[in-house]
């Protein structure tokens, strides 16, 4: 929208914010204060949750906070491999997650999901102190409420990563996990259209202080504070049914998209999604050609191998 444009751009790129409202360590931040309570309120009521934290400049950020609020160095974390859809920074060895906490892997099964009772065998076995729910590539359901079960039944915290389906959540379209969840993150710019960043939820009042801190100053100094202003506008507008509308139609298109590989003789992963993503298996390097072909067309997509 117009206001969204003009804020992401405005004069409050240049002011500095350190800390939360109220409690700044700098002066002159009154107005951004409302601003800042205004997108936790509007972030609150779009995800159904009592707690949240809108400064985060990523989604690995998000993540790398919460890991400060729950964790602490070599602790261990179960979570989906990379391979198989998860995210980097959910313990890929290179990254900082993976080179900080032990990380044990759940791969998806002979059908292409993610195998509730195998998770359930390896956090019995390893005994994870996290187990991560997210991914960055998958497309059928997850039951939260059995995953919440079997990690609290092996004193185990639960983080659901949302971030490349909280438009889909927010829209009712996808089951909401903040009730089954100890944190729920994601990114603010995928699903849900906004600016880049991320955003911090969680219903379980013992992490709240916690999750604060480990932002800032644990993980950041000032917040982007035209970004802030930009994602109450996007959870604002997200609140409404011209939003849900917008996420049934995606819904609809992907089906109707996997259809027609599936008529046309692509062999896909699966063949039916609850979002906007679905993958197709191309042979012999052939990704790349197509990727060529599309972006040329304006059309850009993701490859994994």
């Amino acid at each position: 929208s117009p206001p969204f444009f003009i804020y992401s751009s405005s004069c409050f790129i240049n002011k500095y914010s350190e800390g939360y409202p109220s409690n700044r360590y700098y002066s002159g931040c009154k107005i951004f204060d409302i601003f800042e309570n205004k997108a936790i309120i509007e972030s609150q009521l779009l995800f159904s949750s009592n707690f949240s934290n809108v400064q985060p400049h990523s989604g690995v950020q998000a993540n790398f906070a919460s890991f400060q609020s729950l964790l602490n160095k070599n602790d261990k974390i179960l979570s989906l491999d990379l391979k198989s859809g998860g995210h980097l920074s959910h313990g890929f060895k290179k990254n900082f997650s993976g080179l900080i906490f032990k990380i044990i892997n759940y791969c998806l099964d002979n059908n292409n999901c993610i195998n509730n009772k195998y998770i359930e065998l390896l956090i019995k076995k390893e005994k994870p102190k996290l187990l991560i729910v997210g991914y960055s590539c998958y497309q059928s359901n997850i039951d939260w409420s059995y995953l919440r079960y079997i990690s609290k039944k092996n004193n185990c915290y639960l983080l659901s990563d949302i971030s490349h389906i909280s438009g889909f959540v927010c829209s009712g379209l996808i089951k909401n996990p903040i009730n089954d969840s100890d944190i729920v993150t994601s990114t603010t710019h995928k699903t849900l259209r906004g600016i880049k960043g991320g955003i911090i939820l969680s219903n379980n009042n013992l992490f709240f202080k916690k999750i604060n801190s480990s932002v800032f100053p644990g993980q950041q100094g000032g917040c982007i504070s035209n970004f802030i202003i930009s994602k109450y506008i996007t959870f604002k507008e997200s609140n409404n049914f011209n939003f849900i509308n917008y996420n049934k139609q995606i819904l609809i298109n992907s089906k109707i998209m996997l259809k027609i590989f599936f008529y046309r003789g692509y062999f896909a992963l699966n063949y039916d999604t609850i979002n906007h993503m679905f993958l197709i298996h191309l042979k012999n390097n052939f990704s790349l050609k197509i990727e060529k072909i599309l972006e040329k067309n304006g059309i850009f997509l993701n490859k994994n191998f």
